[in-house]
């Protein structure tokens, strides 16, 4: 049996679709499971044995043709697609496989969206098997939500053999690395943090908590954050790439380890003892390593309704809001 899942958006949504991938993979041993990717995520799957294939999938429309050729080609027995994106129904649609299944979130905003509408009936004509998560409905009603589960059960129409109790499993290092002999707290900087009801000068009074509780402190960063945290930059030492390849302690210093690459990102989020950042990748990056996460929400954005859907998978995690009084001494007090 030969079987395609297309995950072709972002890093948390990949490593959200994981058990249910090993979970398959492990039912059905004799399978090919082949996984479509984005630029961005299939670096999660490196080293990954549970996965036969990776077809990497381009965001421009111009590879299109190349990419469905390149997938009907296969023939597959059953293509899955858990991407709410155009491109990875449009890549199910003409897949040529034997059979099609295909999971739709309807929107948690509003009862009605009638493009999700469209959608729903595309894919009720054209693939064999389909699940439709009316989030606004269970929302209101207090039923289960998370994006794995809702994967699964997918999997469950299709007839697909599987066991839902798994836990991330990803290619980590193969030991953590003592930087410190203090308690390493990794802050992410993702853009988030700024808001409304938080900022930058917050965020440098939660670091010098952090270090006055006697721990090491590692700020891990994205793209452009420079413009962003213009004071963290100038008041606290960065570190590159190439210079974390040689880092060998962090004890008395706060250090920027700006912009790493996947496997130094991966390296010190699985040597830290536990992990503050708003609701991101990073969550589930951090979830996949064991290491427990402290996951700020946004209040202008559903944050119950955030949580339900996107928590991490069986890990250990707390949830804080911006807005909450005294939010840093709540984070100070759970570390």
């Amino acid at each position: 049996m030969k079987i395609c899942i297309s995950r072709i958006d972002k890093i948390g949504d990949m490593i959200l679709s994981l058990p249910v991938i090993k979970s398959i993979k492990i039912k059905n041993p004799q399978s090919k499971v082949h996984v479509l990717a984005s630029d961005l995520n299939a670096k999660v799957l490196k080293n990954i044995k549970y996965i036969d294939k990776i077809i990497l999938i381009k965001p421009n429309i111009n590879s299109f043709i190349k990419e469905i050729n390149q997938i009907r080609k296969i023939k597959y027995d059953y293509f899955i697609n858990f991407s709410p994106t155009i491109k990875s129904y449009c890549l199910c649609f003409f897949s040529n496989s034997k059979k099609k299944a295909a999971l739709i979130f309807l929107s948690r905003y509003k009862k009605k969206n009638l493009s999700k509408i469209f959608l729903a009936f595309l894919v009720k004509i054209l693939c064999n098997y389909q699940y439709t998560v009316n989030r606004f409905d269970r929302l209101n009603n207090n039923q289960e939500l998370h994006q794995t589960k809702m994967m699964f059960s997918l999997i469950k129409e299709c007839n697909i053999k599987h066991d839902e109790d798994i836990v991330i499993d990803i290619s980590l290092p193969p030991k953590k690395i003592i930087y410190t002999q203090k308690k390493l707290v990794v802050l992410h900087l993702s853009n988030k943090w700024i808001n409304l009801f938080y900022s930058e000068d917050n965020l440098i009074e939660l670091i010098f908590l952090i270090k006055k509780e006697k721990c090491s402190i590692a700020l891990t960063t994205e793209k452009q954050n420079q413009k962003i945290f213009k004071k963290i930059y100038d008041n606290f030492k960065i570190i590159s790439n190439t210079d974390f390849m040689n880092l060998k302690s962090i004890d008395n210093e706060i250090l920027i380890l700006d912009y790493l690459d996947y496997e130094s990102w991966i390296k010190i989020i699985n040597s830290s003892s536990i992990v503050i950042t708003p609701e991101c990748g990073c969550t589930h990056i951090a979830a996949a390593c064991k290491v427990p996460v402290n996951i700020i929400y946004d209040p202008n954005n559903l944050p119950e309704a955030i949580h339900k859907e996107y928590g991490p998978w069986k890990s250990k995690y707390k949830k804080f809001v911006f807005g909450e009084n005294n939010i840093n001494q709540k984070l100070i007090k759970s570390l």
